[in-house]
């Protein structure tokens, strides 16, 4: 039981870690791309894109990376839970959630 336990919450940690350093990554381009991008464009929907882009490929180049290291696997489910950590902060800053 206690093995099942450990895994649980080794498992819990790990995928909140994910999301959490995946947000911070979201929220620090959003505010680069706010900052340069602001004056100089009127459309605001780039202001958002273009950071889930940036976050997008940069999350896929880590999962891929991940590959070539011993030990490691990257798997689509990380992606995954890099990306809704992205998508939380996208959506608490325009306040769906």
């Amino acid at each position: 039981m206690q093995g099942f336990e450990l895994n649980t919450a080794d498992f819990i940690f790990k995928k909140s870690a994910h999301i959490f350093v995946y947000a911070v990554l979201y929220w620090l381009f959003f505010r680069a791309s706010t900052l340069l991008l602001q004056k100089k464009t009127q459309e605001t929907h780039w202001l958002w894109i273009l950071p889930f882009i940036i976050t997008l490929i940069y999350a896929m180049s880590d999962e891929l990376h991940q590959t070539f290291v011993p030990g490691r696997t990257g798997t689509v489910r990380d992606l995954g839970f890099d990306l809704i950590g992205a998508s939380i902060v996208f959506l608490r800053k325009y306040r769906y959630i």
